[in-house]
């Protein structure tokens, strides 16, 4: 008994300082199996609301890290309801569109005036928002994006689960160690019978053995 209750508390204590080192959010897979889990949207600015001035027959672009497979939305508005194109790609590919090559576009609005837009980029790196202005007019518009990540959000025992293991291994611990102490301290206090020899507990007046009294 003594053995397994130190060991249930030892690998308790274990679990809660790992899962202390490590972020209870390890424990998010397990929560959402079994359904402890609800998640929300979270959005993070990775362009805040800029404006930007297009020279005629010309382009311009805005440029932003972005996380792989992490959903990015946003806003485009041009003013005085004029168009322009709207292209998303990587440095490689920028470089392609700019000399009139083929290029891999992320997404393509060839003519916008006013849009949402959402894509969720396939690698993390960065990332070109790209305003082409084919008229002899110039542009000014206004563009924001934003990265939306689907946040879990754990219930109470879950968040504080490091504490409620130590709380519970530490103290199976200590009583590991007390029951361990108790039964060798019993056996330390055996005398011997004076007459047969047998063992006698401190405590006892008659040997169990020979049953002669031991006053």
């Amino acid at each position: 008994m003594r053995r397994t209750i130190l060991t249930i508390g030892l690998l308790l204590t274990l679990a809660g300082v790992f899962v202390m080192n490590q972020g209870v959010q390890i424990l998010t897979p397990v929560a959402t199996v079994f359904g402890m889990a609800s998640y929300v949207q979270v959005e993070n600015p990775v362009i805040t609301s800029t404006l930007v001035t297009i020279q005629p027959t010309n382009y311009s672009y805005l440029s932003a890290n972005l996380d792989g497979n992490v959903q990015v939305s946003g806003t485009i508005q041009v003013e005085a309801g004029q168009e322009i194109g709207f292209y998303v790609m990587d440095e490689g590919n920028l470089s392609l569109w700019k000399l009139g090559q083929p290029a891999n576009i992320l997404l393509a609005k060839p003519s916008t005036i006013s849009s949402n837009f959402t894509l969720t980029p396939p690698t993390t790196g960065t990332y070109f928002f790209v305003f082409d202005n084919p008229d002899q007019n110039g542009r000014v518009i206004v563009f924001n994006a934003s990265s939306v990540r689907n946040v879990p959000v754990l219930p109470p025992f879950i968040q504080y689960a490091p504490y409620e293991l130590l709380l519970v291994g530490i103290p199976l611990i200590i009583l590991g160690l007390k029951t361990g102490k108790k039964s060798r301290s019993k056996k330390s206090v055996a005398k011997k019978c004076r007459f047969c020899g047998g063992k006698i507990q401190i405590d006892q007046t008659f040997c169990p053995k020979c049953k002669r009294s031991q006053s």
